[in-house]
């Protein structure tokens, strides 16, 4: 179950790094790996690229939906501590992890020290989302810090856990991409491709178009989902737990083959 990062990736991260240096000195711009990532993933028109990456005020997310998932979030955590007690895991976790790719909403890592064998240490992240919209770039993303990612759909009832050796081709081939889009916006390409993503465009185009604004809906996006937020939650913690009693059944076996082999 170990799944350190393909040589592929390291390359292609490497490469990435070298490049967000240069288009920081270059344009003289504070922005981070994850936000680049993030931005070049999300975007096709390299006008918008530039916009996201500079620095400017932010549209403010109404409370509620920051209430929901900071509800939802805690409620998760907490499910995942006490069922991973239950079990007989002991594995410290985190809430707004820091990391390379972003930050999680929670972080767990596995680890088996001193046990000379290939499975010691394996990172899953938890995300949230209280709607029902599927994150596709953003899981990719974190599968770069993460062995796995768990997404909890609180709006769906749902959960998916998704592991980096299952997603790896994509994101090669995603990394591929965001490379070589990084490479254009250093020399200077600032091409504008027209789209479902010039809603809320900052830059002065004829094809940007204000975002409208959003207010919940309470009866819509509190009251009718309520049942399922324990759907999702439930399924998360299962998934994850599922996923350690793996590791851990994987860690095992390879210490028994150790032991013989002595």
């Amino acid at each position: 179950m170990n799944d350190p990062k393909p040589l592929k990736l390291e390359e292609a991260l490497k490469e990435i790094r070298e490049n967000v240096k240069e288009l920081r000195r270059k344009l003289g711009l504070r922005v981070s790996l994850s936000r680049v990532l993030a931005v070049l993933s999300d975007y096709p028109c390299m006008a918008r690229c530039l916009a996201e990456l500079k620095p400017r005020s932010r549209d403010l997310v109404d409370h509620y939906y920051l209430e929901r998932h900071e509800f939802v979030r805690r409620l998760l955590l907490d499910s995942l501590r006490l069922r991973l007690l239950e079990e007989g895991f002991q594995i410290p976790i985190k809430a707004e992890n820091h990391s390379e790719s972003g930050t999680g909403d929670i972080d767990l890592e596995y680890n088996h020290l001193g046990v000379a064998v290939s499975v010691d240490s394996f990172r899953i992240r938890l995300e949230v989302k209280g709607g029902v919209r599927f994150p596709i770039s953003q899981l990719l993303r974190y599968l770069l810090d993460a062995n796995a990612v768990t997404l909890c759909l609180a709006g769906k009832g749902e959960a998916v856990t998704i592991t980096r050796s299952e997603a790896k081709p994509l994101i090669e081939h995603l990394l591929k991409i965001v490379s070589a889009k990084l490479s254009l916006l250093i020399k200077g390409d600032e091409t504008r491709i027209p789209g479902p993503w010039c809603s809320g465009c900052p830059i002065e185009c004829e094809h940007a178009r204000p975002q409208k604004n959003h207010r919940p809906n309470l009866n819509d996006e509190f009251v009718a989902p309520l049942g399922n937020w324990n759907k999702a939650i439930e399924q998360a913690v299962e998934q994850v737990v599922g996923l350690i009693k793996k590791v851990e059944n994987t860690r095992k076996k390879l210490e028994q083959k150790s032991t013989l082999a002595r």
